[in-house]
């Protein structure tokens, strides 16, 4: 069954919070996270189910119109997440910004005030900044045209060579940028328009808003490149029937196998696994479960997981985000990973979890992406003659894809 926006009919205790409003008490959220999960335990259901399963065809990934649509329809039109607020405090603080476009520069001024630009000198179009040093100028390596924080061309030398010039018009280019409850969005093309995140956002902005996305302070990052198409990498964080086979000498350690519950909000979506001591709680009366933290990973259209997990210490909550990109090719897929802590940590427990960061990172290369590439490398020379089927457990799948299909206005074949 297809429908437009992901929409259609939902399966047996699968939650749609398309309509939800109002503030997110996240102590109550675990809460109610926790007892479906352990329902489905007690049951013996294991995984919340969408109503159907879903035929599809693998030229999904490997058409290269298909892929071209998406950058154009997608990747350059839909805000796109590139950093928190954290990484912008002061002002000459910036984010660069190149996987989605023309590349982007995203600064704060002297004002406070986030303003995003193409990272382009408007002489003759060299590429202006190459690393995220704070300054209080931005100069061209070119031939050292200079720009203030605000973007106005400020200085270049032998002015008389360009008498007359209208150096009013010759500030950078603006680019659409939005800063929400410490998370950082920009359209990656040229245009003053406002960036309206309230609707992109929908029914899942109070939940985002609860998350206090302000006060996390990025740890460590890295890029991860991959053999394959985009979709094929989004596709491996959307579900949790792969975890206890990829995942079988490390994630699944962790988990009760396929034990997951889903909700949706709009355009996006939330979903969560159940540690191995929520089978203890089976038949025990709620009174006397123990306190639990909020733990769920989120999922932001079109390319987004924000991940929420147990702290080092068992206090500091652990946020890893997740971005995929359509890589050069049809066939190439670019990661943005990364992993956020709350507050001022010392370096011990920076290092810690730094070190989750890298053991995240040799998972999602190593375990996540190496399946993701053999599936690329099974279809990439045409069509094996059989669809795939997407399961009614693997329901954040065929949403995704539905979405994408809806948004660039190619039909699912």
């Amino acid at each position: 069954m297809r429908g437009r926006n992901g929409r259609g009919r939902e399966g047996a205790g699968v939650e749609n919070r398309s309509e939800a409003r109002g503030a997110v008490d996240l102590e109550k959220e675990a809460g109610d996270l926790r007892r479906r999960l352990v329902r489905l335990i007690a049951d013996g259901r294991k995984s919340e189910l969408g109503a159907d399963m879903l035929s599809l065809d693998p030229s999904v990934y490997t058409d290269p119109d298909r892929f071209e649509a998406e950058r154009r329809e997608i990747f350059a039109r839909e805000p796109m997440l590139v950093g928190l607020s954290d990484e912008l405090r002061e002002p000459g603080d910036r984010i660069l910004f190149d996987l989605a476009g023309p590349p982007v520069l995203v600064i704060r001024g002297r004002d406070g005030v986030l303003r995003a630009f193409l990272n382009m000198c408007t002489h003759r179009g060299a590429r202006l900044v190459s690393d995220c040093e704070p300054t209080k100028r931005l100069l061209c390596p070119f031939h050292g045209w200079a720009y203030d924080l605000d973007g106005r061309l400020a200085g270049l030398p032998l002015t008389r060579a360009f008498e007359g010039l209208d150096e009013k018009k010759r500030g950078l280019v603006r680019v659409p940028v939005a800063e929400w409850n410490g998370m950082v969005f920009v359209r990656a093309r040229p245009g003053e328009e406002a960036l309206e995140l309230e609707g992109f956002l929908g029914p899942i902005a109070p939940l985002l808003a609860a998350l206090d996305f302000g006060s996390l302070r990025r740890v460590r990052s890295s890029r991860i490149e991959a053999r394959c198409n985009w979709k094929l990498a989004l596709d491996m964080g959307r579900e949790t029937y792969h975890v206890p086979v990829v995942h079988r000498k490390s994630l699944a350690r962790n988990l009760e196998a396929h034990v997951t519950v889903f909700d949706r909000y709009g355009l996006h979506n939330r979903f969560a696994g159940a540690d191995r001591g929520l089978a203890g709680l089976v038949g025990k009366p709620e009174s006397e479960w123990p306190e639990c933290d909020y733990q769920a990973v989120h999922y932001l259209f079109p390319n987004t997981t924000l991940s929420f997990t147990h702290a080092v210490d068992g206090e500091t909550p652990i946020m890893t985000m997740s971005r995929v990109y359509p890589g050069g090719s049809v066939g190439r897929s670019v990661t943005e990973l990364s992993i956020h802590a709350r507050g001022e940590r010392s370096e011990a427990a920076d290092a810690a979890i730094g070190a989750i960061h890298d053991a995240v990172v040799e998972i999602v290369r190593g375990e996540d992406y190496a399946v993701a590439e053999s599936v690329w490398r099974s279809i990439e020379h045409g069509r094996p003659g059989i669809p795939f089927v997407l399961g009614r457990n693997e329901l954040l799948v065929q949403q995704t894809h539905r979405l994408v299909a809806d948004r660039i206005g190619m039909p699912l074949p």
